[in-house]
């Protein structure tokens, strides 16, 4: 039931960027519209219902934008950081079969483990970011390993004061390019190619 009026209480405060109305950018607009509000009943979902069960609303919610990110972008390494479910690494590899998913938790073996793997300098495509522990250093660890279609997941954005803060201080990272503020969570883009934007989206 809270899930349900908080649901409702955002959706209409952002009933103007509805499904990319207004969006002047042609990639952004396909974007928003065709991979954050894309409504097709994917054959995958049914499935993956049975498979990952005893998910809320908002978690299956969260699950199936992963599902539809990794479909889109056809990722190769997808970095999660400080999940507290297999349900984000089950969704991501359902959308990409032949991805690699890299965990790790938010406490100190789990950073000496983001340390040694990272000594291989991969490509990171895709990390999904909890706002747990440290994860500021995360976040700027991450970064160098990103390339021009990386896409970064930062998730519980309005959470608190300090988690919109540090959004916002993404937003204007000169590293970041285009942003998307879902609310429920914040999508980076990393191509500086195209022109710095910040999009309001009602997911």
């Amino acid at each position: 039931m809270f899930y349900r009026i908080r649901r409702a209480r955002v959706w209409l405060r952002r009933l103007r960027y509805s499904r990319g109305f207004g969006v002047q950018s042609p990639w952004a607009y396909r974007f928003i519209r065709y991979v954050v509000n894309e409504h097709y009943p994917y054959y995958d979902y049914s499935h993956l219902n049975h498979e990952v069960y005893g998910l809320n609303k908002f978690a299956r919610k969260l699950c199936r934008l992963y599902f539809r990110l990794a479909n889109y972008c056809q990722p190769k390494l997808i970095v999660d950081y400080g999940a507290g479910t297999m349900a984000y690494r089950t969704y991501f590899k359902a959308g990409c079969k032949s991805c690699d998913v890299f965990m790790f938790q938010a406490n100190e073996s789990g950073l000496e483990k983001l340390d040694n793997f990272l000594r291989v300098k991969p490509v990171i495509d895709i990390a999904r970011i909890s706002l747990k522990g440290d994860y500021r250093s995360v976040v700027d660890k991450l970064m160098n390993f990103t390339g021009r279609k990386s896409i970064f997941i930062i998730q519980r954005i309005k959470k608190n004061r300090e988690s919109h803060r540090y959004w916002e201080e993404l937003i204007n990272d000169s590293r970041v390019g285009v942003t998307f503020d879902l609310y429920y969570c914040g999508i980076v883009f990393f191509d500086r190619k195209i022109y710095k934007q910040n999009y309001l989206v009602n997911f």
